[in-house]
């Protein structure tokens, strides 16, 4: 077997990537270990209005179950404020298969429950998880899209090394929402709760930093008794939870080999934001890789994303060491707040 490109990871990063080499005319091999495109979902799906112009031409539309306007935080001093966030919280699983069809109509092939082990002779090797036969391919390119634990990051150098924990649940809500609603509590230390509507439902959850050693679980049961308190939210239909890399970009060219999305350290180290991030590196990894320059990618990702990730790292570094003094370190730390974007 033989492709110019072998996508590892079917996310927004990766699917991206593979509809835009497949377009230049690519053969491109898409895989990933999941049963199905998507699922389980592991985020709380909020993606940014200014997303949908790079978007055009992927029917994503059906994925959208609720417009935003502002973001609303609540702070634990008392102080409720508000920004504009507009945009659209999703059904993330829709959204990843929209995006992952469209590149399978440009020519690319799809191959699921597929796990990339690594290289061998020159040769990536695959292996089928349903029948555990191995495969061998020549693959001009590969594409590390496999998330915050990605496999071909770590073999290829470098992988993320400092990640934030979260868990969720997905709720049925006794009031409408309208906003996108974050809380800080002294309970959820190095992060945030959060209430993000979809609908009669919302994904309800917490991210907190593990360096604290304060349990997840119980951050979650505290956010959840809060809520119910509110008469906010009651019945649970699901739960998820995942790992957010935190220490922003790493390098991103590795020969023949480019990171996207979680994979290349494109989430947000204190908001937690990856999908619109990931949906951009892998376009734009994807147009590199088609014309044949790499070191582009490079240039034009670390120009565009290095500043607001590097300064949001910085603010973590600085400001989050501990979580005794929440007036302070909140407006530091939030971009909701002036503070925020002073000069670090």
């Amino acid at each position: 077997m033989k492709v110019d490109v072998l996508v590892v990871g079917a996310g927004p990063g990766g699917s991206m990537c593979a509809l835009e080499c497949a377009r230049a005319g690519m053969k491109v091999l898409l895989i990933d270990t999941k049963k199905n495109i998507g699922e389980p979902v592991q985020c709380a799906e909020f993606i940014p209005l200014q997303l949908s112009y790079s978007l055009k031409g992927i029917d994503y539309q059906s994925a959208i179950k609720q417009e935003v306007k502002k973001m609303v935080h609540f702070t634990p001093w008392g102080e409720v404020g508000e920004c504009d966030s507009p945009g659209y919280v999703l059904d993330r699983a829709a959204f990843d298969k929209a995006i992952a069809s469209r590149a399978l109509e440009e020519g690319a092939v799809l191959s699921l429950k597929t796990k990339f082990l690594g290289w061998e002779d020159g040769l990536a090797v695959l292996k089928r998880l349903k029948t555990g036969e191995v495969l061998k391919l020549k693959a001009e390119f590969v594409v590390g899209a496999d998330g915050p634990r990605s496999v071909v990051a770590k073999l290829t150098g470098e992988g993320n090394s400092y990640f934030l924990l979260s868990a969720q649940r997905t709720m049925r809500l006794n009031k409408e929402v309208k906003e996108l609603w974050v809380f800080f509590r002294s309970y959820i230390p190095g992060g945030y709760g959060w209430v993000f509507p979809k609908g009669e439902l919302a994904n309800v959850g917490v991210g907190i930093d593990p360096k604290f050693n304060f349990s997840l679980d119980f951050a979650l049961q505290e956010f959840l008794k809060e809520l119910r308190a509110l008469k906010v939210v009651d019945e649970v239909f699901g739960s998820t939870g995942g790992w957010l890399p935190a220490n922003g970009l790493l390098r991103l060219v590795r020969k023949n080999v480019v990171l996207v999305g979680d994979a290349g350290g494109f989430c947000h180290p204190i908001t937690g934001a990856g999908i619109a991030n990931a949906v951009l590196s892998g376009a734009l990894a994807g147009k590199s890789l088609a014309m044949g320059k790499l070191e582009q990618y490079e240039e034009e990702a670390s120009e565009v994303f290095a500043p607001p990730l590097e300064r949001a790292k910085k603010k973590r570094e600085l400001h989050m060491q501990s979580w005794d003094r929440l007036e302070k370190i909140v407006p530091l730390t939030w971009i909701g707040f002036d503070e925020y974007w002073n000069k670090i």
